[in-house]
């Protein structure tokens, strides 16, 4: 009796590590419409990122679709029916936390002659409609243009954020430094934060509104993203110098 009580504790206390340790993932929602401008049902819509499949949805009745637990990073959203020309979408950004709606999209019938495939970039909007949280998110494009090498001098970008010259983390909208809460992939974590700038997708920075999965801080979250499985090597050099002679 005893040794089934145990194994029952040791089990539960396992899913609620794995539950809590998950990162928190983003969402994508859209609708489908025919050239009628009707909502197209039972559309098939598939996310791809480099190459191999994160998630899939068949749109509804209306032609509502929606893709959610996503990671944070770049995807290709394909759109497919018979008959229809294959609608694809590249370059779409999801944000860790976010819900990223979609402008209408329409398909077209195809030739019979000729397979073709109806190919559009992604623009990021001006106005985040998700809203949420205040503060600010860096992406992986961003981060390739920054000098900065570490998530402290990444966040630092964000408006209310401060940090001293060797890029650490000394107040959050006038808070103490040790007010201030780190994640790393949803995981909470105490010292040192450093990251090799290659390993990182986004660095997401809360001021105010702070989600109640991340709990209540007087400060501020910093939540960090690392780069998931792809079918391509990646990586980079760095190189720091004083000086020159």
């Amino acid at each position: 009796m005893l040794r089934k009580i145990f194994l029952l504790s040791v089990s539960l206390f396992s899913l609620c590590f794995v539950s809590y340790a998950q990162p928190q993932g983003g969402s994508v929602k859209g609708k489908v419409f025919d050239e009628l401008k009707d909502g197209f049902p039972f559309v098939n819509v598939a996310l791809f990122q480099n190459g191999n499949i994160r998630g899939g949805a068949t749109t509804d009745f209306d032609g509502v679709f929606k893709i959610s637990n996503i990671s944070a990073g770049s995807y290709t959203l394909e759109i497919k029916f018979v008959g229809y020309q294959t609608y694809r979408l590249e370059g779409l950004i999801v944000k860790g936390g976010k819900l990223l709606p979609l402008s209408p999209i329409y398909l077209k019938e195809a030739t019979e002659l000729l397979k073709e495939v109806e190919i559009v970039s992604y623009k990021v909007p001006l106005i985040d409609k998700d809203g949420g949280a205040s503060g600010g998110t860096v992406t992986r494009e961003d981060l390739a243009r920054m000098p900065g090498r570490s998530a402290g001098s990444i966040a630092s970008t964000v408006g209310g954020v401060q940090s001293d010259a060797n890029g650490n983390i000394t107040s959050v909208r006038g808070s103490r430094d040790d007010a201030t809460f780190y994640y790393i992939d949803g995981i909470k974590v105490r010292g040192s934060t450093n990251l090799p700038k290659s390993a990182i997708e986004e660095v997401s920075v809360m001021t105010g509104g702070v989600p109640a999965n991340f709990g209540d801080a007087t400060g501020g979250i910093i939540s960090i993203t690392t780069r998931g499985a792809s079918r391509t090597y990646f990586g980079g050099i760095e190189v720091v110098s004083s000086g020159l002679l």
